[in-house]
């Protein structure tokens, strides 16, 4: 709205050269600031880029855990069924043996014809007989109970046989688990090679900062030593009364305010030439602003933005429509709105302690 860029008096002179050195040095922060957003960039693409590969790579690992539950599976069941085989066929070679014991031991004792002629000795054919059979059902018996044995082991092991088969097939895949487990852990190592570079270029961010907040701390360094030299230009009687007379119309304005950015607008009024960005007048406003708050300050019936009177009062108006009686804050905020930088504040607000200060 309004502008202190153009040559004022020397009071202020030196705190607008070295605003201007600061602004210049502020390219090469410009610059690292641009070398950091680069690599905020980056960092966010190889971020993008590691997430794309964790997707990736948790697939890889339900198919590595598939395939590697596949085989272990078949490696449980082959050996179970080759333990159930053996058990069987170990059963069916005691029945076996017991039989052929039993036999053996029929035959050993005097065999059949002994046996036979013990049974006729009890001098009844019916027993005899009875005892023939029985002991020929508890012979085929025997037989029998081995021969289901055998066939039960035979079958076991047939079993266990086609088992053993389908796990040396399953087995076969256990390059398809090989093949899982090496793209996951390639998929790992890229994401780890994507974060290490990650890491590269938040370090390149974090030394950025760090000299950008070293130039911030420079350029504060300027701002306060340059503020901290301002001596005040003491305004004429008619000036400190209109800034005076100004102030009362705004509740909780100090006078001092308006008689800081009345010397750096203009020095009191020595140099009301319009500025390069068209700020005229005392007070350096432009016209449409002026326009906007005017005020007739010497009640000759027109608001001139080039009298001292008006361009004061209209000065009080505007910073007051911008809250520059409602405290310290407040205050701040108003005069970023008459000029919108820090620096600019700071040379008011120290101009306005002095005046306090020295006119108290």
């Amino acid at each position: 709205m309004l502008t202190a860029s153009r040559p004022i008096r020397a009071a202020v002179a030196g705190v607008l050269l070295a605003s201007a050195l600061a602004a210049s040095s502020l390219a090469p922060t410009l610059a690292r600031a641009e070398t950091s957003s680069q690599a905020t960039a980056q960092v966010r693409a190889l971020v993008h880029r590691v997430h794309a590969l964790h997707l990736r790579a948790k697939a890889a690992e339900r198919r590595y855990r598939a395939a590697f539950a596949a085989v272990a599976d078949s490696v449980n069941t082959a050996v179970s069924l080759d333990e159930a085989s053996s058990t069987v066929k170990v059963r069916a070679e005691d029945a076996n043996a017991q039989m052929i014991t039993r036999v053996r031991g029929l035959y050993e004792s005097g065999g059949q014809l002994d046996a036979d002629a013990a049974m006729l000795e009890s001098g009844s054919i019916t027993e005899f007989y009875n005892r023939s059979v029985l002991a020929s059902h508890a012979m085929s018996v025997q037989v029998a109970y081995a021969l289901a044995a055998s066939e039960r082991a035979q079958r076991a092991a047939a079993v266990a046989s086609a088992a053993a088969r389908r796990s040396r097939r399953t087995i076969g895949t256990e390059r398809d688990v090989q093949g899982a487990a090496v793209r996951v852990e390639t998929l790992l190592a890229k994401q780890k090679d994507l974060l290490a570079k990650a890491n590269k270029h938040l370090a390149a961010i974090r030394k950025a900062e760090q000299a950008l907040a070293a130039e911030n701390s420079d350029f504060s360094a300027i701002t306060t030593t340059s503020v901290a030299g301002l001596h005040i230009l003491p305004p004429s009687a008619q000036y400190l009364a209109l800034y005076r007379e100004a102030a009362t119309t705004c509740h909780g304005l100090s006078w001092t305010v308006l008689a800081a950015i009345g010397q750096v607008e203009s020095g009191h009024g020595r140099n009301t030439s319009t500025s390069s960005a068209g700020a005229m007048g005392p007070m350096q406003f432009e016209p449409a602003t002026f326009r906007a708050y005017a005020v007739d300050g010497d009640h000759d019936g027109e608001a001139n933005i080039m009298d001292p009177a008006d361009a004061i009062y209209t000065a009080a108006h505007y910073l007051c429509a911008n809250g520059a009686g409602y405290g310290p804050n407040a205050l701040t905020r108003a005069i970023l709105h008459y000029n919108h930088a820090i620096w600019y504040v700071d040379m008011v607000e120290t101009l306005a302690r002095d005046y306090a200060s020295a006119y108290s």
